[in-house]
C-alpha cells in the first residue's frame, strides 16, 4: 500500500495563530516529517510570506503558491514552474480595472532575462490604511511576463470588474474571488473581498497535477486539506478532500471530512489519529 502525501492551505486551515504557525506545531510537523511524512503546502501566500509563516518548517517537497500560479522549493528559494498571463490581456486588464477606478494592490511579474520574481505590493490590512499600487509601479512590470494580478477592495466595488473579466477573458485566465475573512472578523463595515486574476495554468489543482508528476506520486495517494473557495478544485481531485470546521459552506459541501478548526489544530489532530498511515 503506498504511502499517504498530504497537501493542505496554510491561512484558516493549517496556520493556528494569526499570519503564522506556532512554535509547538512547527516542532511537531518537523518530527513527522523526520518519520516519513510526506508532506508540503499549497497557498495564495507569495515565497516570502509563505517562509515567514512557517519559519523553522522544513519542508522537503515543493510548495504550491500564489494559489498555484507559481511552483518552488522553499530550502533554496528557487521557483521550479511560473505560470503567466497573456501579455495583451494582463495590460487590457490593467487598464479596464483603472476604468473602474480600482488599482492593484499585488502585482507579480517574472523576468525570464534575469530569472527573477518582482512582487509589488501595497499596503492592507485591518488596522491599516490601504495603498493601492501607483502605476509607476506596475506599468514597467506590464512589460515582463504577469504572474499575478490582485485587487483589495468593497465587494460593490470589485463586481463590476469581476463580471467584465469573466465575460470577456473567462476562458484564458484563472479568477479567485474570496471574502477577506480578517476583515469581516475585525467588525469592519462591508464586504471585503479579494479578486485575483492568475494565468489559465494556473490553480492549486493544475499545479498539484504538475507537482505529482515532478515527485512521481499518484493522485489516488493525495489528500488534501482547506478551508475557502481557493482549495476547492484542489480538494476535488485529491483521493480524500478534507475541509477544516471553519472552512466555508461550498468547500463543507465537497469534502470527504470535516476536521476540527484551525485555531484547535485540526491537521494536527487528523494526521496524529492516523499516523499509521502517514508513517
Amino acid at each position: 500500500m503506498a504511502k499517504k502525501f498530504i497537501i493542505t492551505d496554510l491561512d484558516g486551515t493549517l496556520l493556528d495563530t494569526p499570519g503564522k504557525l506556532s512554535k509547538k506545531y512547527i516542532e511537531q510537523l518537523n518530527k513527522w516529517i523526520d518519520q516519513g511524512l510526506a508532506f508540503t503546502i499549497a497557498t495564495g501566500r507569495d515565497l516570502k510570506k509563505t517562509m515567514k509563516a512557517i519559519n523553522g518548517l522544513t519542508l522537503k517537497y515543493p510548495v504550491i503558491l500564489t494559489n498555484g500560479a507559481i511552483l518552488a522549493e522553499l530550502a533554496t528559494e528557487t521557483y521550479l514552474k511560473i505560470t503567466h498571463i497573456d501579455d495583451n490581456i494582463s495590460k487590457h486588464l490593467v487598464q479596464k480595472g483603472q476604468e473602474f477606478q480600482l488599482f492593484p494592490i499585488v502585482f507579480a511579474a517574472f523576468d525570464p532575462k534575469k530569472q527573477q520574481m518582482h512582487f509589488n505590493k501595497g499596503v492592507w490590512g485591518p488596522q491599516k490604511e490601504i495603498t493601492f499600487l501607483s502605476s509607476d509601479k506596475v506599468y514597467p512590470l506590464l512589460e515582463l511576463q504577469c504572474v499575478s494580478i490582485q485587487y483589495h477592495a468593497k465587494k460593490e466595488q470589485l463586481d463590476p470588474l469581476l463580471k467584465w473579466v469573466k465575460e470577456k477573458y473567462g476562458n484564458q485566465v484563472n479568477i479567485i474571488y474570496i471574502e477577506d475573512v480578517a476583515y469581516s472578523t475585525s467588525g469592519i463595515a462591508g464586504e471585503w473581498f479579494w479578486l485575483e486574476i492568475n494565468s489559465h495554468e494556473a490553480g492549486k489543482d493544475k499545479m498539484l497535477k504538475h507537482l505529482l508528476s515532478v515527485i512521481n506520486v499518484k493522485i489516488e495517494d493525495v489528500i488534501a486539506i482547506g478551508d475557502n473557495h481557493n482549495d476547492t478544485d484542489m480538494l476535488k481531485i485529491a483521493s480524500q478532500g478534507i475541509a477544516v470546521a471553519n472552512a466555508v459552506d461550498s468547500v463543507k459541501k465537497i469534502a470527504d471530512l470535516i476536521i476540527p478548526s484551525n485555531h484547535e489544530g485540526g491537521v494536527f489532530q487528523y494526521i496524529e489519529e492516523h499516523l499509521d498511515e502517514f508513517i
